[in-house]
């Protein structure tokens, strides 16, 4: 073989990679980086210290995700007391839950993530005291159903709450189609707010000298601490 043929054999041997680097590289980092309105959608399921939901996610490039969801949660509670005089059951329910816009960053990719975002705070704890025993009045036997009831209500100061929180996993995977995120965080609410009432002879538990001692005890809880666990889904 002459070496002019040598010689040009070898220079196409040597320019084969670049240009296969060349036509391929392009393409493969614009796929990877860029992503369209219709792109990265999913859907999650959590399960949190503010009750069980759902959140529809929407990913913008490799770092920011943005969440919009609800969560509900119930938890009912019946205690046996004794009052004095008389004995009394106190009915209690605890509502959390609400909806809520978040937005995620990933300052390490896919690992580590700060959220921020709003919470409309449904938070209502309502806890009713029944008597369940006659109260003995002097030398008159009072029935228990005509004691009355006394009636608490205590509910969040903001109806619309800051959210912050820091997390690991990631809301929306850009690389599986389920992802996993653990959270932990804190739901802002204010001096929580309580209203009382009540009914016969229980009406004097329900002054506004009691309403007032309860809502200075309780004025410090104005953070409600958040630990969720969720599952996304991406369908785009």
């Amino acid at each position: 073989m002459k070496k002019p043929q040598l010689l040009l054999m070898g220079l196409c041997l040597l320019a084969l990679p670049f240009s296969t680097l060349s036509a391929q590289s392009p393409d493969s980092v614009s796929q990877k980086t860029k992503y369209g309105p219709l792109d990265l959608w999913g859907i999650g399921i959590k399960a949190s210290t503010d009750g069980f939901g759902f959140e529809v996610v929407k990913g913008f490039g490799e770092r920011l995700n943005i969440r919009l969801g609800y969560s509900t949660m119930n938890i009912p509670i019946s205690q046996s007391i004794p009052m004095d005089g008389f004995s009394a059951t106190v009915e209690a329910n605890l509502k959390f839950g609400g909806a809520n816009l978040y937005l995620d960053f990933y300052p390490v990719k896919n690992v580590i993530h700060l959220t921020a975002g709003i919470m409309q705070n449904a938070m209502r704890h309502t806890l009713t005291v029944i008597p369940t025993s006659e109260y003995l009045y002097g030398d008159i036997v009072v029935p228990a159903a005509d004691l009355g009831i006394v009636v608490g209500e205590v509910t969040p100061e903001t109806k619309i709450s800051p959210y912050l929180a820091f997390g690991f996993g990631n809301t929306l995977s850009r690389e599986h189609r389920v992802s996993f995120n653990f959270e932990m965080g804190a739901l802002y609410h204010g001096a929580p707010q309580l209203s009382l009432t009540g009914t016969n002879m229980l009406s004097p538990m329900a002054s506004e000298n009691n309403q007032q001692v309860i809502m200075d005890a309780i004025a410090q809880y104005k953070w409600y601490p958040m630990v969720s666990m969720q599952l996304t889904f991406r369908i785009i």
